[in-house]
């Protein structure tokens, strides 16, 4: 038996030995000026490419790759998606020695498996500034017999992506002023009474107004540009393979073609059982392989728009006549209601609230709550022959994994034993910090499993934003309706309000990486590491040495008055803060109060600090404080003190945008203290104002921030 099995490898391995060879590249990383959407700007890139050049092997081919770093900055490079050593990963200090500025750096690592796949850095966000290319890999025998391409979507903005980072952590409405989607009074009223309804829903629950994307791009792009060309062989056939890889810093992607319906055979690399969709919804870092039909006479559009309607990217396929797709109208977020969201914009996957033990890899072990995980689209295993797709059946958009069949079964080993993991997704929009459980990375930095086990994720996303949550060095079950024939991934987007169960071999050792692929969330908390027990080599240094360079940010806020100034100024990082806040009116009154904040959660901090105050030539008054920040209802935030007089205090204050450029703001205390103001912004930093003041009286002047 042994014997036959020695053989039955051997054949199995022959077309890799007879193909395999040593592919070797050798890249330069440095600066380049590159021209987008009419403006010249340099980045970061390969080879002066951006994207990077495609690399490209065949299963049993060693892959020797070395990158020059040019740049003034350390670097990295990560090949998502392929199962490689865990120290040929590039996640610095991780696994990989970073590419040290002016250094070298070679990888070196078989290739095991066929698909599409990307490399990108894991430094900063360098993604955003452009280090990110294509991976094609193919099966040892394949034969070049079909017409292909591939297609590398990413966003792009001119801003420097440390600087976005600042400005999302300043102010939770920063990029919609630019993307021009204020949630405003006058427009909830105009989307009539389910706009009203789903506003105050929201208000009465603390959830701000929503949004589906943090960033407002200056242009998306296809293989480096917003528009691009395809040329076709008319001799080649009637058919095209486009291998679709979204690697894009934080934009997801509604992608539709001009020529008819897209047939998906691979979805992350791993081969699906084909099935034709009209329009593909393509998650941060996710690839897919698509077959199109192609027209000799025609030119038709394959068009990747930003699921916030923002803009989009065209590459147009074929030589003759254009024929352009649809245009997608941006969604209306005013008729969104926040807790049903996971419903409504059809996004549930996880199927399984009613399956039983046969639907997954193995019979779950005792105490395991699967069961409990709640599902709008849930089925019965007696339904599965009826959700498998006819073969004309055409799916009109595809925003979930419901229709991905895998090719075979991927169940998981029957005989290992079972962990489960629940994770929440969860994350303050408000001060944008993102997390699991409420901790972000540098608060609980790992989670440990075992070699030897059936890893079971349960995913809960307790925030209004899409989360791409990627792991290193697996490939895991999307658990679906489709039991044992559930796909494998390694990256899968967890719906607002949704969840999820993905599942997985624990064959590997040390240490990878599990983040979200949304670079900004990813940078402010969504991040863990998945540790080997006996076999991790994580320490603190290490853990320090992982996480983003620039742990405080600053926000500085001015009120300039005809009648009295307020400076506010904040330190804060996912946890603390150090506030400060003076008015005066430049005469014989001020109120100083410096604070320490430590934030509970994104509803309720506590703090401690001094107040000190002179009002009209009285002696200065100089106590201490504590109490409780709370956000209340209908977005008030409350402040509840006690001095060391033993004196309480209760200070309310909110503002309530009436237009995109008019809002009202207000503030009261149970000193009978008030003041209101009538402010017309400018623009998303600057505002004119009207206020008066039970203290300073009123005044005219202006508000700014950065």
């Amino acid at each position: 038996m042994f014997a036959r099995l020695l053989v039955l490898l051997f054949l199995t391995l022959i077309p890799a030995l007879v193909h395999s060879a040593t592919v070797s590249y050798e890249f330069d990383i440095d600066v380049a000026e590159i021209s987008v959407a009419g403006t010249t700007i340099d980045a970061l890139s390969i080879n002066g490419q951006v994207p990077a050049p495609t690399i490209r092997a065949r299963v049993g081919d060693t892959l020797i790759t070395t990158f020059h770093n040019h740049l003034d900055e350390p670097t990295s490079i990560h090949w998502h998606g392929i199962l490689l050593p865990g120290d040929q990963d590039g996640v610095p200090y991780l696994n990989t020695d970073p590419i040290a500025a002016g250094g070298s750096h070679t990888f070196e690592f078989p290739i095991l498996h066929a698909g599409t796949f990307w490399y990108h850095s894991h430094t900063e966000l360098q993604i955003q500034r452009g280090l990110y290319g294509g991976i094609v890999l193919t099966e040892a025998e394949a034969t070049a017999d079909q017409q292909e391409a591939v297609v590398l979507f990413s966003d792009w903005t001119h801003e420097d992506a440390e600087a976005v980072m600042r400005n999302l952590k300043k102010s939770d409405d920063f990029y919609a002023w630019k993307k021009d989607s204020v949630q405003s009074w006058d427009q909830v009223i105009a989307n009539g009474l389910p706009a009203i309804r789903n506003r105050l829903n929201s208000s009465i629950t603390r959830m701000g107004p929503m949004d589906l994307t943090d960033v407002a791009y200056d242009a998306f792009l296809a293989n480096g540009m917003v528009e691009s060309r395809i040329n076709i062989n008319e001799e080649g056939g009637e058919q095209f393979k486009l291998r679709l890889i979204n690697g894009a810093t934080s934009s997801y992607f509604d992608v539709e073609y001009a020529g008819g319906p897209m047939t998906i055979i691979s979805a992350d690399g791993m081969d699906v059982e084909p099935f034709e969709v009209q329009r593909l919804r393509i998650s941060t870092a996710e690839t897919y392989d698509v077959v199109v039909a192609i027209d000799s006479d025609s030119s038709y559009e394959l068009r990747a728009t930003s699921i916030d309607g923002a803009g989009h990217s065209s590459v147009f396929l074929g030589n003759g006549n254009r024929v352009h797709a649809p245009d997608i109208a941006p969604p209306n977020l005013f008729l969104m209601d926040h807790m049903s969201m996971n419903m409504d914009m059809g996004m549930d996957m996880t199927m399984n609230h009613a399956m039983n033990g046969e639907m997954h890899s193995g019979q779950p072990e005792a105490g395991d709550h699967q069961h409990e995980q709640h599902s709008v689209g849930s089925v019965h295993q007696g339904e599965h022959s009826s959700m498998m797709m006819s073969a004309s059946e055409v799916v009109e958009h595809m925003m979930d994994y419901q229709h991905l069949i895998a090719t075979a079964s991927t169940a998981l080993p029957g005989n290992q034993e079972w962990r489960n993991i629940d994770l929440t997704l969860t994350g303050n929009m408000e001060r944008y910090v993102w997390s699991f459980d409420g901790k972000t990375t540098r608060e609980d930095p790992q989670v440990w499993i075992r070699k030897g086990e059936n890893v079971r994720f349960h995913l809960t996303n307790d925030t209004m934003m899409h989360h791409p949550l990627h792991l290193h060095g697996h490939f895991f079950r999307v658990v679906n309706q489709h039991g044992e024939r559930s796909p494998l991934k390694h990256t899968v987007n967890i719906p607002p309000m949704g969840n999820v169960i993905i599942e997985f071999d624990a064959n590997e050792e040390e240490d990878w990486l599990f983040h979200c692929h949304n670079q900004y969330h990813m940078k402010s908390g969504m991040n863990r590491v998945i540790s080997y027990e006996e076999t991790s080599n994580f320490t603190p240094e290490i853990g320090r040495h992982i996480l983003p360079s620039n742990r405080w940010f600053l926000i500085n806020e001015f009120h300039l008055m005809s009648s009295f100034g307020d400076y506010e100024f904040t330190l804060a990082d996912e946890r603390h803060s150090f506030d400060l806040e003076i008015d005066t009116d430049l005469d014989d009154t001020y109120e100083l109060h410096a604070l320490y904040n430590y934030h509970l959660n994104r509803f309720v901090s506590a703090f401690a600090g001094v107040e000190s105050r002179q009002h009209h030539h009285d002696d200065n008054h100089d106590i201490a404080i504590a109490g409780l920040n709370v956000r209340l209802p209908f977005m008030i935030e409350s402040e509840w003190r006690v001095d060391d007089h033993g004196d309480f205090r209760l200070e309310l204050e909110g503002d309530i945008e009436l237009s995109k450029r008019i809002g009202f703001d207000w503030r009261w205390n149970s000193d009978n203290e008030r003041r209101y103001g009538i402010n017309y912004r400018v623009n998303n930093r600057f505002s004119i104002t009207v206020h008066t003041d039970t203290e300073y009286g009123d005044g005219v002047g202006i508000q700014f921030f950065y």
